[in-house]
């Protein structure tokens, strides 16, 4: 069995620098401004953690501090981040994701990868497929979970609603998540801080760093949206 894909993500509200990484693209954002990393991260198993490096740009750890969550084919861990972005040093909060059965794109028009990060106890992440010829967010297959207090809660219903700008891109958006046993949803609403859209092969990727706002908590996480290039029509 071939090892899993790697991408990885952390979050520095304090500096305000974050990053995106995953086998052959790093982005980092400092404020409102992304940068692509010159020479495409490394990231790796390091014993219970992983590693990810870019000459001149980043070495970060990565320390899981949480049960990992299965996301469809991947598996998704909270960590807590240490290392440098540049000459920045960075202690902070991320994920990272192993996948094993990577998306077909014969039979999808869209993937979203979102995350919310609040402190070492409080995070969601979540991640849908939208099959070949869906009409939008109520088609997609959404898979995801919750940690509260530390404790892993899967869900049994996410509903997503997304605003976008003229060019497709992912500006604003509100979830609902239903826990198994609850009567209510938990509710989160999140605006783009930040945002780099990129043509690779065929797909256009919207990668933007989002602001949550979940039951008076604040926090920050990644909201990326990947589509068919059919000229930036939104998803």
């Amino acid at each position: 069995m071939s090892d899993p894909a790697i991408s990885a993500a952390c979050f520095d509200p304090q500096s305000d620098t974050h990053a995106v990484l995953r086998s052959g693209m790093g982005i980092i954002f400092r404020g409102e401004s992304p940068d692509i990393v010159d020479e495409p991260p490394e990231l790796a198993r390091t014993g219970t953690g992983w590693q990810a490096r870019s000459a001149g740009a980043l070495e970060l750890a990565f320390e899981p501090i949480a049960e990992e969550g299965r996301l469809g084919g991947s598996k998704a861990r909270l960590c807590r981040v240490r290392g440098r972005v540049a000459q920045t040093a960075l202690d902070c909060l991320g994920t990272v994701t192993e996948t094993r059965r990577a998306p077909v794109w014969d039979e999808l028009d869209a993937t979203r990868s979102i995350s919310a990060i609040f402190d070492p106890g409080h995070a969601v992440t979540l991640f849908a497929r939208r099959p070949r010829g869906a009409g939008g967010h109520g088609e997609e297959e959404l898979t995801g979970w919750l940690l509260e207090d530390g404790v892993l809660h899967e869900l049994e219903d996410v509903r997503l609603s997304t605003i976008y700008d003229g060019d497709g891109r992912q500006r604003s958006a509100g979830l609902e998540l239903w826990v198994p046993g609850e009567d209510f949803p938990r509710r989160l609403a999140g605006q783009a801080r930040a945002g780099l859209s990129l043509a690779l092969e065929g797909l256009l990727v919207h990668a933007a760093v989002f602001g949550w706002r979940m039951e008076g908590r604040e926090g920050v996480g990644a909201y990326e949206l990947t589509v068919r290039d059919r000229g930036g029509a939104a998803a």
